[in-house]
């Protein structure tokens, strides 16, 4: 299933987010790495963190894994948070602090990866408050990727684009008329609420 697209948008649809996330296990398991953690990164990565472990577990990896939450103080800091991982806070790695050792495998999930600074960030929390314990084999996955120049990419992943992503869940910044058309299952519901605009 092809995602919809717009001029400046692609219009993901639950069934491809998926889709795509079981191909990106599968890039992971065919790559011969087998992680001992997974780690979702909260919205869409734990949703994306889901599927990867679904499918390793099919393929008989067995995985202790878990979401964990990246935030910067609001859209004004935003512009400020694609140039550096420094304002962006890590919440929820009480479990892995108390689990991860050197020698186990960590496997970070994001939905979509830019500039990489929430991977990046929680790679540093976790190296701050693990230290010798930090696992030495961190690697990356994420559904989508979308370059920035001077940047690494992730280690796996499925799509890549420049363009701006709508994700099956996100509703924020859309108007009620592209709702309608690229989410039309919604619109209902939502109309049935209030309509913002039309």
């Amino acid at each position: 299933m092809n995602p919809s697209r717009t001029a400046e948008k692609i219009y993901i649809e639950e069934q491809a987010l998926i889709l795509d996330g079981f191909r990106l296990g599968r890039r992971v398991y065919s790559s011969g790495f087998r992680p001992d953690f997974i780690v979702g990164i909260w919205r869409g990565g734990s949703v994306a963190g889901i599927v990867v472990q679904e499918c390793l577990q099919y393929l008989g990896v067995e995985t202790d894994h878990i979401a964990i939450r990246t935030s910067y103080r609001g859209m004004q800091d935003y512009p400020d948070m694609i140039r550096n991982s420094d304002r962006i806070r890590v919440h929820g790695l009480e479990y892995l602090e108390d689990r991860l050792e050197a020698e186990h495998r960590l496997l970070l999930v994001d939905d979509v990866f830019s500039s990489g600074h929430s991977v990046q960030a929680v790679k540093e929390k976790l190296r701050r408050k693990l230290r010798q314990n930090t696992p030495e084999d961190i690697r990356v996955a994420a559904v989508w990727y979308r370059p920035v120049a001077g940047r690494p990419a992730p280690d796996y992943f499925v799509n890549e684009t420049d363009r701006w992503l709508v994700l099956p869940y996100e509703l924020s910044g859309l108007s009620l008329a592209e709702i309608r058309v690229h989410k039309a299952w919604a619109a209902p519901v939502l109309e049935s609420i209030a309509a913002p605009d039309s």
